[in-house]
């Protein structure tokens, strides 16, 4: 693949994990979800074990949970290109958010580092999350939120 190619499929690429953290803090979950291939994976940072299957389940993550006030800071932004059609990659991820309102400004609780490992796939000319496993690494300021495991609906999963 010539440099040219491979240096636009990284700029392409580069924008989804931008684009993911956008769509999670404006509460856009139907843009977020379209980022998504309909037979993706994501296992959210918080709970690693419990990977969501297809974008209706990872829509749901983010349209049924209560509104809260977050920010998500992506950097270290990474991409090998695999092939015209495929890349995968890796980055950063800091998290604060605020579950008192959703009016800024607010004080957050504990910060949260951790990242994702992402595989992309480029589908009807529109490159897509085909996975996302996320994981937090680092935390300060509180404890590590205990969040009840998904069910295998909610995941997804079919019975």
């Amino acid at each position: 693949m010539k440099d040219k190619k491979r240096q636009a499929i990284e700029a392409e690429v580069a924008k989804l994990p931008l684009l993911f953290a956008k769509y999670a803090d404006n509460g856009d979950h139907e843009a977020l979800a379209d980022l998504f291939t309909e037979d993706c994976q994501l296992a959210r940072p918080f709970q690693p074990d419990h990977p969501y299957h297809g974008r209706e389940a990872v829509q749901a993550i983010f349209r049924d949970r209560k509104p809260i006030l977050v920010r998500h800071i992506v950097s270290n932004v990474l991409v090998e290109v695999i092939s015209k059609d495929e890349a995968r990659g890796t980055n950063y991820l800091t998290m604060l958010s605020s579950h008192e309102s959703t009016t800024p400004p607010q004080p957050s609780g504990a910060i949260y580092v951790g990242g994702f490992e992402d595989h992309y796939v480029r589908t009807k000319g529109k490159w897509r999350f085909m996975s996302r496993f996320g994981m937090i690494a680092l935390h300060s300021g509180g404890a590590m939120p205990n969040i009840p495991a998904p069910s295998d609906e909610q995941r997804g999963l079919k019975s």
